[in-house]
């Protein structure tokens, strides 16, 4: 019998580990508007964002895809979405979008309503409602397969891939093999170590497809003419012992685990089954939380080497403004095991040899399961920073 966590059954099957209504605008031009409503209502969630009308092409679409995913994604009870009337994406169908879900969504803009003042009106009342109805909901037990996660790594080291990456990957494995579901991404922290993680490809597309990935963004820093080193590693990466791109790739894909690769997504694409997914996408922390929001994912993991982002205590570890999205923050250096009151796992004993991977992959996994069940992580409790969410773009900004 497989593992339960207390979660929140949607219509349509989904299970969200949160319960937040949100108000979603449109378009940047937006933010302002949609933060004068959601103020008035306690216990609605804001996500302002960077979206604009300048955005062509790739980056126009997953915009779209990244607005749809975060409404669609399970830990949000219902969505008031938030337009103007001369945006690329109306508020309308943006709703519509969301809706096939089954949740309850609900748009108001100003060329619809009138007036300013009348969005404002309606979006209070409505957004009242729907606060009210997410109140009523009730935490039921679930199968730990209804969970996806997502996986990111920073502050690297020489010690990343002994301590802190290879447990979250063991967790990883645990999930995987109870049905659930891994997201892990940072195509650039493949470079050199790509064809490592194409030998556990399901299938020979997926593992062209990943190939293509990684080919894909070799070819785009060429064309731009940049010299990689000093961004991969990083000069972070440096300090705390790495040398090549090589290195830091074979440490970075530790934290997937060992399980079959079964496909290769693009940035805030939905997996179309359980297992273990590698999503095309930035290092950017705050860019790619989203994506991975906007993919389907539930809880997100970070693990930590250590270094100096281990005393940022918050950033880059949680996405200001994502308050949808509980972050796991894993720290693996015994060097940095002051900060370690800051995090919600210490793996350093891995390093000091008085603990495995396999127990602190248990403790995780543990971990997992409590998040899930509405247990708060650290910058939960913490963080009150807050800023609007960055979706993320590399083409041409008109």
């Amino acid at each position: 019998m497989n593992d339960t966590f207390m979660g929140y059954v949607r219509s349509n099957g989904d299970v969200g580990v949160r319960n937040h209504v949100v108000v979603l605008p449109t378009i940047g031009c937006a933010n302002e508007l949609a933060w004068r409503i959601s103020k008035q209502v306690p216990d609605s969630v804001l996500l302002t964002h960077n979206h604009a009308c300048i955005r062509l092409g790739e980056d126009a679409e997953r915009a779209k895809r990244t607005l749809v995913g975060i409404g669609r994604n399970p830990n949000v009870h219902s969505v008031l979405v938030v337009g103007l009337g001369c945006e690329p994406i109306q508020a309308e169908q943006l709703a519509a979008w969301i809706a096939t879900t089954g949740k309850e969504v609900v748009a108001v803009s100003v060329e619809t309503n009138g007036s300013y003042d009348a969005v404002v009106e309606e979006g209070v009342a409505r957004l009242t409602e729907m606060v009210s109805h997410a109140a009523g909901e009730k935490r039921v037990p679930c199968d730990v397969s209804k969970l996806t996660i997502g996986i990111k790594c920073g502050g690297s080291g020489t010690i990343s891939a002994v301590s802190s990456n290879p447990s979250v990957g063991y967790a990883a494995d645990r999930l995987v093999d109870a049905g659930g579901t891994v997201l892990f991404t940072e195509t650039a922290e493949l470079i050199g170590a790509q064809n490592v993680l194409a030998e556990r490809a399901c299938c020979e597309e997926v593992k062209v497809r990943l190939l293509d990935k990684v080919d894909a963004l070799l070819a785009k820093v060429k064309q731009n003419g940049v010299d990689i080193l000093g961004s991969e590693p990083t000069q972070g990466n440096i300090l705390s012992g790495l040398t090549t791109i090589e290195e830091k790739s074979l440490g970075a894909i530790s934290k997937s685990g060992t399980s079959v690769l079964r496909g290769v997504l693009d940035y805030a694409q939905p997996p179309s089954e359980p297992g273990l997914f590698f999503v095309d996408g930035t290092t950017q922390a705050s860019q790619l939380f989203v994506g991975m929001f906007a993919s389907g994912a539930q809880i997100q993991i970070f693990s930590y080497g250590g270094g100096f982002p281990a005393r940022f205590r918050y950033l880059p570890s949680y996405p200001p403004g994502m308050k949808p999205l509980p972050v796991i923050k894993v720290l693996g250096s015994s060097d940095d095991v002051s900060e370690k009151e800051h995090f919600d796992i210490y793996a350093g004993d891995i390093v000091t040899g008085t603990e495995s991977v396999e127990s602190v992959g248990n403790r995780i996994y543990s971990l997992i399961l409590d998040i899930a069940s509405g247990t708060e992580t650290y910058t939960d409790v913490h963080s009150e920073y807050h800023e609007m969410i960055q979706l993320y773009a590399d083409g041409l900004l008109m």
